[in-house]
């Protein structure tokens, strides 16, 4: 009955844990197929306007003009129309060895793809100042020069542009659950007739040694209480009947502790929705740092399997939109 009238085949069941007992037949019911899921959230967010937060240049603007905290943008890097934030060109190794001259205090950075997904192309090194500046990649430790970052890590010759940040300082709690990668917030927030919500929010863990949490790559996922900000049981995505309280390579516990800054967090991601002209609804992925949390970015449609994480049915998520 839930394949053929719902949508929802046996690869759902067991990710969903359907087999519980006592999970009523509405609770089942009331999760969707990426087709509904998608065909719903175009409704809240109209296609024309989705492109203003799936171009990295375009949200960080929106983002820094209304004053929402975001990791230190310092340029955009592309072979022909490459822009520093000073104003300078930055289309080649030589321009953004003269970008890091100018500032002299930063030494970890990190490379995003303008309109790249699930952590594809993302780079992070950290800066060597001696004689002359090099890189050393953070995931190996790997010494690199410049030119040969550009050329073989990014490709820029072959038509890729990348968004420059100041590689982002965590807080040491969420550090100590993985330090290799930033351990970031996925959170659904609404914002629809100046009246904010939140949906649901789990925590996004890295495996040991990645540079990224993004769970489409194998992070973790551990659910966040609404009213507390307590971590819940994680699991991993696409995964079947596995729940775990620690993290699966370190051992370290993660079920039970608190997030810092969670009223904040919250806050925070229900103004970056709001920040967006017609969006009503977003995934915010929300760091926190040891001064408070900060918009790492936005995604307009995610993924929808996120329900399973929270644990709830996407019909109950979305109960006060019209979900006919």
């Amino acid at each position: 009955m839930l394949r053929l009238v719902y949508g929802l085949g046996p690869r759902h069941y067991h990710i969903a844990r359907y087999w519980r007992r006592g999970l009523p037949w509405a609770f089942k019911t009331g999760f969707w197929t990426y087709k509904k899921f998608r065909r719903f959230v175009s409704k809240l967010n109209p296609p024309a306007y989705q492109k203003i937060s799936q171009n990295k240049i375009s949200e960080k603007g929106v983002l820094e003009l209304l004053k929402i905290p975001t990791p230190r943008f310092l340029g955009h890097l592309h072979a022909q129309l490459g822009v520093a934030k000073t104003g300078a060109r930055l289309i080649n190794d030589k321009d953004l060895t003269e970008l890091l001259f100018t500032y002299p205090q930063v030494d970890r950075l990190c490379f995003k793809l303008v309109e790249g997904y699930g952590g594809e192309g993302f780079r992070a090194v950290r800066v060597v100042r001696e004689e002359t500046l090099t890189f050393r990649l953070l995931d190996t430790d790997e010494p690199v020069d410049i030119p040969r970052f550009i050329d073989e890590f990014l490709q820029l010759g072959s038509g890729t542009d990348y968004i420059i940040e100041e590689y982002l300082q965590q807080h040491p709690e969420l550090a100590h659950f993985n330090a290799s990668s930033v351990n970031t917030l996925r959170i659904w927030a609404a914002s629809t007739g100046g009246k904010g919500t939140f949906l649901g929010a789990f925590l996004r863990i890295g495996r040991h040694g990645s540079l990224v949490d993004n769970t489409s790559q194998g992070a973790l996922a551990f659910p966040v209480d609404i009213d507390s900000g307590e971590i819940g049981p994680g699991v991993i995505k696409n995964i079947w009947n596995e729940t775990f309280e620690f993290h699966k390579d370190s051992g370290v516990p993660i079920t039970g502790e608190k997030i810092p800054f969670w009223g904040e967090a919250v806050g925070l991601a229900i103004r970056a929705v709001a920040a967006f002209p017609r969006l009503q609804f977003a995934g915010v992925d929300i760091a926190i740092t040891a001064d408070g949390p900060v918009v790492i970015e936005l995604n307009v449609e995610p993924d929808p399997a996120s329900a399973i994480v929270f644990d709830r049915p996407h019909r109950d998520i979305f109960s006060q939109f019209d979900v006919s």
